[in-house]
């Protein structure tokens, strides 16, 4: 769950969209809400936050323990967990690979972030990873606009012929963006 609450904060996506079984009740009572961090994320048919949350942890568990810790330190303020996760390099381009994983579904590595991003830096493309098939079409920015990726739809034939929804649109039942934690 702090991967989530982590993730919700820095993608600016709200946790049931990351995690679409993810769940705030009480098993034992439904009446009742658990505190985000011993919520249930749920497990979804695509459950590609598991393939993320493990794609980050092998690459560097020790800076990835440590944005995990901010979220639960600040679990109930996206704004905090921004600032905290900006305060140092190390933390500040882990949390900015796991943005561009989130949305693209592919890896930049931390280092490679820090090392394009410095002033004189070359202007090239930033090496990148496609983490799986699975991420790479199940990538945020696809659903913000509305697209899908090339070779893979799991949309109606003929969607292309219907008017597109905005995902800010709060009268939507499709707007997703937001910046409340959960």
């Amino acid at each position: 769950m702090a991967f989530l609450v982590l993730s919700a904060a820095l993608t600016g996506i709200h946790v049931i969209n990351l995690a679409p079984e993810f769940s705030q009740r009480d098993p034992n009572d439904s009446t009742k809400l658990l505190p985000i961090l011993e919520a249930d994320p749920g497990i979804d048919p695509i459950n590609v936050k598991n393939d993320y949350f493990n794609w980050v942890n092998v690459s560097d568990a020790a800076t990835f323990e440590k944005l995990l810790q901010i979220a639960k330190d600040h679990r109930q303020s996206a704004p905090e967990i921004i600032s905290q996760a900006n305060a140092n390099d190390d933390t500040k381009y882990m949390a900015r690979s796991i943005v561009l994983l989130w949305y693209l579904g592919s890896w930049y590595k931390p280092q490679d972030l820090k090392k394009f991003s410095a002033p004189g830096a070359p202007l090239e493309p930033i090496p990148s990873q496609v983490v799986s098939a699975k991420a790479y079409t199940q990538g945020l920015v696809w659903q913000i606009a509305q697209a899908h990726p090339m070779g893979y739809s799991n949309l109606q034939f003929g969607y292309w012929s219907r008017e597109p929804v905005d995902p800010n649109d709060k009268n939507s039942p499709l707007g997703f963006i937001t910046a409340t934690i959960p």
